[in-house]
C-alpha cells in the first residue's frame, strides 16, 4: 500500500461525509487497493483530526456502500469490488429504497429542494463555486459503462449546486436526501443495454443547461431547468412525478 493522502478535514459539517469521500478517493486512484487493510482509527483520527466516532461513521457508510468490509478480529479491508473504473455490480437495495412511493416521494422532494438550491446558487454564484459545479460535469464524461467516478460525479454536481446556495440549511437536507439515491443510481447504471448506459449522458446534457443558466445568473432558468432535470430523472428511473 503505497502513502495514504490524508488531509485535516477544514470545516465542521459533515465531517463523517468528508472522511468517506477521501477515502473513497483513495480507493479511486489506487492508493488504497483491494485487499489492502485500512489504517486504525487512531491513525485516521490523528490525521483527519476528527473524533474516532467520526471515523467510524464514515467507514460505515463506505461499508454500506460495498467498498469496503470488516474481518472480525484482523480488521477493515477494501473490498475486491471497490475497482473503478470497472463496470458497477449490481449490489442489493437498501430498505430506504424499498417501494415505489418511497423512491417518487424521494425525487418530488428533490424537485422542491433543489429547484430553489439552483435559483439561489445563481443568484449568489462566484467564479469559484462555477468552477466546481463544472468540474463535476466534465468527470460525467466516458467511454463504455458508467463506473462509480460517474455516479459520484452525478452527485457532486447536486451537492455543488446545493453549497452554491449560500443556505447552510439547505444545503444539508439536499443532501441527506441525495446519499439514499446512490444505491439506485448504482444499481440502474449496473444493468445491461443501451437505455441504462445512456443515462448519464441524458443527465449531463441537462446539468451543462444548469451550467449556463449559472452563467447567465438567471436564477428563474435555473429553478425551471432544476425541476425538469429532476422529473427528467425521475422518468428515467422509472418514476413520473409533476414539478409546477
Amino acid at each position: 500500500m503505497s502513502e495514504m493522502n490524508v488531509q485535516p478535514v477544514a470545516r465542521r459539517p459533515h465531517l463523517a461525509e468528508h472522511i468517506a469521500r477521501s477515502l473513497s478517493e483513495e480507493i479511486a486512484s489506487g492508493r488504497l487497493r483491494p485487499g489492502d487493510r485500512l489504517p486504525t482509527e487512531q491513525f485516521l483520527s490523528q490525521n483527519f483530526g476528527v473524533s474516532r466516532n467520526v471515523v467510524r461513521e464514515g467507514i460505515a457508510t463506505l461499508r454500506a456502500q460495498g467498498l469496503i468490509q470488516s474481518r472480525q478480529g484482523v480488521g477493515v479491508f477494501v473490498s475486491a469490488a471497490a475497482q473503478s473504473p470497472e463496470p458497477l455490480a449490481p449490489r442489493e437495495s437498501t430498505p430506504l429504497l424499498d417501494g415505489d412511493n418511497t423512491m417518487r416521494n424521494m425525487f418530488e422532494v428533490r424537485a422542491v429542494l433543489e429547484s430553489q438550491a439552483a435559483a439561489l446558487a445563481a443568484s449568489h454564484m462566484t467564479p469559484h463555486t462555477l468552477k466546481t459545479i463544472q468540474a463535476a460535469v466534465l468527470r460525467m464524461q466516458y467511454e463504455g459503462e458508467p463506473t462509480l467516478d460517474t455516479v459520484n460525479a452525478d452527485l457532486d454536481f447536486h451537492r455543488a449546486v446545493a453549497a452554491a446556495s449560500g443556505n447552510d440549511y439547505l444545503e444539508t437536507m439536499i443532501r441527506t436526501v441525495l446519499e439514499p439515491m446512490r444505491a439506485l443510481i448504482s444499481m440502474t447504471f449496473a444493468r445491461r443495454g443501451p437505455v441504462f448506459s445512456n443515462i448519464p449522458h441524458a443527465a449531463r446534457g441537462e446539468h451543462e443547461d444548469l451550467v449556463q443558466a449559472f452563467i447567465n445568473r438567471d436564477a428563474e432558468a435555473a429553478r425551471r431547468i432544476m425541476g425538469q432535470h429532476i422529473v427528467s430523472a425521475a422518468s428515467r428511473f422509472g418514476y413520473e412525478i409533476t414539478f409546477f
